[in-house]
């Protein structure tokens, strides 16, 4: 058998070696060894070997070009395999043949330029350039090419020869066909010597029956995603239209970019539109990058273009980048980081303009802190959509217990428990269905509604002196938005963890007002959102005496907005005491910073200092108004906009009716 696939292939290589010499002269490719030890490749190294066919078959289909004169042939090499590996196969094939210079181009363009002189291989009569799949190439070569081709690396009869050369035993089709999407560096531990490489096959294939069998995939994204869903449905029309051929690639959205609390589904969410598109899912993230082989600068972009080009080979695909805030902001590196940090950004720009054709991919993007992104990734022809991923409300809640607990799906509790659960990710919610699924499991048994109420921590009952205080709280709040004129207050409410519960996120009450959108901002509108925020504790501080910790302690407390308004005054809009204009000079997210600048601290204190008193002198002149509303909400519990109409000041006074 090993010695019939060697003699084939010699046989090969001669007639090769015929054609090229009846050419004549300057029209012959040069010397090409033509009696080589096949057997002898496969066992010393699959890759070789593989690429080693690979490269018989570009000179076959190109023997007329590479006899010419003068030839440059731009070669294509599939993301997954390393440049190294062609280098070595080509060493083989044209042993002596002088004649050919041999380029291995680079993945990437530094800020200083490209790391290769193209005058200089260029002044070469005959220049084979391999390029990876998805990565620039020179403008030079682009211009300069007579032959341009794409390797045939992991060819199936090449994956049959290897196999039975190595001794690895026959393969299925589709155990060849798996074979063929794995990396160059997989390759010697499939092919084994004496070792059956079905086995691996068998491994790899059950793999990807686990990866494609993922429930994310019967998520509806018609239900509990938001924006995030309505984006969904609309890629989906223009992908099916783009197949059909009705509509241009350039129609179709390049790309987009989820932000949102930690835990809310995102990476679920990706999966799901992959498989509602039918579209193949490249999964990837920064740091996944970054961790590849010795994360220095040259393994960080190979990863990163060996994901993009991954994706354009298996396109139509999803091409789904975790963690897309940790790529940074060129204006904010550390200058003992820049060079590496800003490269790393360049290529990914490269990647994402798609100057080596990016039809058929779709990039999605996810993070957390979308501000802390480099403003040009974000642009138009890039990820260019960017979709609010916010925690789920009370129905997608249900909808997400249902789907981790099918078999309580129909249960009219699971969405009572849903409501109950604000402030809840998706990812608190599949732990808490993981958690009553152990609890039946152990008890060897089916789970039940008592499994999951059994999961939950339930809020303490508010007394009558805190349930008054959270009243005064909200009245506040209220108060002051229709005072100044801030907008529609839709609702009021308090929940005092007996009759009513909080549904829409983790707080003892919530005042909702409808904002109308504006196309800009005056230094009053803000000054009055700042009022508003600080409203609730300068209430309690008035009627009470003191303030509780209610207005602050997270991200979305009081304090938090009213503060992050207040930077935004002084570092962005020129509301301070200065005109100067500094965008992102200060890192909302980290206190420290703000701390660290005592100019900017001053001044924000002094603008949080006047609304605090503003909001209190409002409130003491509006006094009996406040403790009016404050009682009725701890009748009521909730007041709609209607029924707040009678506690506004100088609202008509009720009159009794008297029924007969």
């Amino acid at each position: 058998m090993e010695k019939a696939l060697a003699n084939q292939l010699d046989r090969y290589i001669y007639k090769l070696q015929e054609a090229s010499l009846k050419l004549k002269g300057t029209r012959s490719v040069g010397e090409i060894k033509t009696k080589h030890d096949n057997s002898a490749i496969a066992t010393k190294s699959a890759v070789d070997f593989l690429a080693y066919c690979a490269l018989i078959q570009f000179v076959r289909r190109n023997i007329g070009s590479l006899s010419q004169p003068s030839c440059v042939a731009l070669v294509c090499v599939p993301s997954q395999w390393l440049l190294s590996d062609i280098e070595d196969a080509a060493k083989i094939i044209f042993n002596n043949a002088k004649q050919f210079k041999i380029c291995l181009h680079p993945t990437s363009k530094h800020k200083r330029g490209w790391e290769i002189d193209a005058d200089e291989l260029l002044a070469s009569d005959k220049l084979i350039i391999f390029a990876r799949a998805g990565s620039m190439v020179h403008e030079d070569f682009e211009l300069a090419a007579t032959v341009r081709d794409r390797l045939s690396l992991c060819d199936a009869r090449h994956i049959h020869a290897l196999s039975g050369l190595r001794g690895c035993g026959a393969l299925t089709d589709e155990q060849v066909e798996v074979i063929a999407r794995q990396p160059s560096e997989r390759m010697e531990a499939i092919f084994r010597r004496g070792q059956p490489a079905k086995r691996a096959a068998e491994r790899l294939m059950d793999a990807h029956r686990k990866s494609i069998d993922r429930p994310a995939q019967h998520l509806d994204l018609s239900k509990g995603f938001g924006e995030a869903g309505v984006w969904a449905k609309e890629l989906k029309r223009d992908i099916q239209e783009w197949r059909e051929g009705k509509l241009p690639w350039p129609e179709v959205d390049k790309g987009c970019l989820l932000f949102g609390p930690p835990g809310t589904g995102k990476t679920r969410f990706a999966s799901a539109l992959a498989a509602e598109c039918d579209l193949h899912l490249e999964a990837a993230s920064i740091s996944k990058w970054q961790s590849f082989k010795d994360g220095d600068l040259g393994d960080m972009l190979k990863a990163m273009y060996q994901a993009f080009g991954a994706a354009k080979e298996n396109a139509p695909a999803l091409l789904f980048i975790d963690e897309f805030d940790s790529i940074g902001d060129r204006s904010k590196f550390p200058s003992q980081h820049e060079t590496y940090s800003t490269t790393v950004v360049n290529a990914l720009l490269e990647c994402l303009d798609g100057i080596g054709d990016r039809e058929g991919v779709v990039v999605l993007g996810a993070c957390n802190h979308p501000q802390k992104i480099d403003p040009a990734l974000l642009r138009s022809g890039r990820l260019e959509k960017h979709v609010s991923f916010p925690l789920p409300d009370a129905a997608a809640r249900s909808e997400i217990l249902a789907f981790h607990l099918p078999s309580l799906s129909e249960e009219p509790a699971l969405k009572e428990i849903g409501a109950r659960l604000p402030g809840k990710s998706g990812a608190d919610l599949e732990r808490l269905a993981r958690e009553a699924r152990r609890i039946a499991r152990r008890e060897n048994r089916s789970v039940t509604i008592d499994d999951v109420r059994a999961r939950i921590k339930v809020p303490a009952p508010l007394d009558a002196a805190t349930l008054h205080r959270v009243a005064i709280h909200e009245a506040g709040h209220a108060i002051v938005a229709h005072a100044l004129f801030i907008g529609k207050i839709e609702r009021v409410e308090i929940y005092d963890n007996v009759h009513r519960f909080a549904t829409v996120m983790d707080a003892n009450g919530l005042t909702t007002v409808e904002i109308s959108a504006r196309e800009f901002t005056t230094r009053w509108d803000i000054i009055k959102m700042i009022t508003m925020h600080l409203a609730g504790a300068a209430a309690e501080d008035l009627v009470l005496g003191h303030r509780s910790n209610w207005a602050s302690g997270t991200r979305d407390s009081d304090l938090s907005q009213a503060t992050t308004l207040a930077i935004k005054m002084v570092t962005e809009y020129g509301f301070g005491n200065s005109l100067y204009f500094l965008p992102g000079s200060v890192d909302i997210e980290s206190a420290v910073t703000l701390w660290e600048d005592q100019p900017l601290r001053d001044e924000v204190t002094e603008i949080l200092q006047e609304q605090y008193q503003r909001a209190r002198d409002m409130l003491d002149g509006l006094r009996p108004t406040l403790l009016k509303l404050a009682d009725a909400l701890v009748k009521e519990k909730s007041l709609d906009a209607g029924q707040l109409e009678l506690y506004w000041p100088g609202a008509p006074k009720r009159t009794n009716v008297l029924r007969q």
